[in-house]
């Protein structure tokens, strides 16, 4: 009964044998198991936030990025939210964009929340918080909070810092918020991104551009930088972008927001999963000759599938006795 499976004694049960195998998605697409994968390890990340400000005296709430996502069976669709939009510092803000898997910053309006276990909140925002100063909050980051305005030295907040994995092999940390945009007659300093992706907050220094806004780094989740321009004096100044939500199931890794890595996923050999890349989500629209990009970077789902080595189960010493003895082993 061993002849078949290599002289090993025992069942002649197939030999399963399957390499590990990474995917990375930096777009749309789908996923085939392999034959004999049964689970999965995955880190996805939701789309960032747009930076928030203003282009020509228009007043822009940056818009929530797009939900990055696994499908197929038996699971139900694991969703990464998309990150939530820098405020303005105008008087109508636009409270739905800032809420996000990680939270928009602050303008002259409360912060964007951060989806539980997926990201952290955005930093607080002043109007006029010096005289002739307005200051923004950074965008909320998978790792932690965006930065509130700094009162002294005044500046603006930098966004929330992402968090590192190693799914492909070395660490890469994602998922960085956007720092915060400032508005001033004279130098001031604004949010630096959030390392992960996150874009840096732009300036003004009296009549001319500062700092330039820069976008969320692609593929990484990070937010827009806020974006700020001299053509409305005051109110002129807006947040950083959220990160996208980061949900993480290596061991021993973390996902967003705190959280602790998540179950590793069960699934079904030789099967079809959809995978959804969320894109990043614009920003304020930019003054020609300004070079300031202020739309969150895209989404990124990344997927493990272990290496197997099965060999054939083995007989106890007892089972190999009676089977010897009764003349049935071969």
């Amino acid at each position: 009964m061993a002849s078949e499976n290599g002289g090993i004694v025992g069942v002649d049960n197939p030999v399963k044998i399957q390499s590990e195998v990474i995917s990375t998605f930096n777009s749309s697409g789908t996923l085939t198991t392999g034959q004999y994968t049964t689970s999965l390890q995955y880190l996805i990340i939701g789309g960032g936030g747009g930076g928030g400000g203003t282009n020509a005296g228009s007043m822009t709430v940056g818009t929530r990025g797009t939900d990055s996502s696994i499908a197929g069976t038996p699971i139900t669709t694991l969703t990464s939210t998309g990150g939530g939009g820098g405020d303005t510092g105008t008087f109508t803000p636009n409270p739905g964009q800032q809420p996000g898997g990680s939270g928009g910053g602050g303008g002259r309006h409360a912060v964007g929340t951060g989806t539980s276990n997926q990201g952290f909140p955005g930093g607080d925002g002043a109007r006029a918080a010096s005289a002739g100063t307005d200051v923004a909050g950074g965008g909320g980051g998978a790792g932690a909070a965006g930065g509130d305005y700094v009162a002294s030295p005044i500046s603006s907040g930098s966004g929330g810092a992402g968090v590192a994995s190693s799914i492909t092999g070395s660490p890469v940390t994602r998922g960085g918020g956007g720092g915060g945009a400032s508005y001033y007659f004279g130098p001031i300093a604004t949010g630096t991104g959030g390392p992960g992706g996150g874009g840096t907050g732009g300036s003004t220094q009296g009549g001319s551009p500062g700092t330039r806004a820069s976008a969320g780094t692609a593929n990484t989740g990070g937010g827009g930088g806020g974006f700020c321009e001299d053509s409305n004096p005051f109110q002129n100044f807006g947040g950083g972008g959220g990160a996208g939500g980061y949900r993480c199931s290596v061991p021993g890794e973390s996902s967003g927001g705190g959280a602790s890595a998540e179950s590793v996923l069960t699934v079904v050999g030789s099967t079809p999963y959809t995978i959804t890349v969320g894109g990043g989500g614009a920003g304020t629209p930019v003054i020609a000759g300004y070079g300031n990009a202020t739309t969150g970077g895209s989404g990124v789902v990344i997927t493990k599938q272990p290496a197997l080595n099965e060999a054939s189960g083995v007989w106890d010493m007892t089972a190999l006795y009676n089977n010897v003895k009764a003349d049935n082993w071969v």
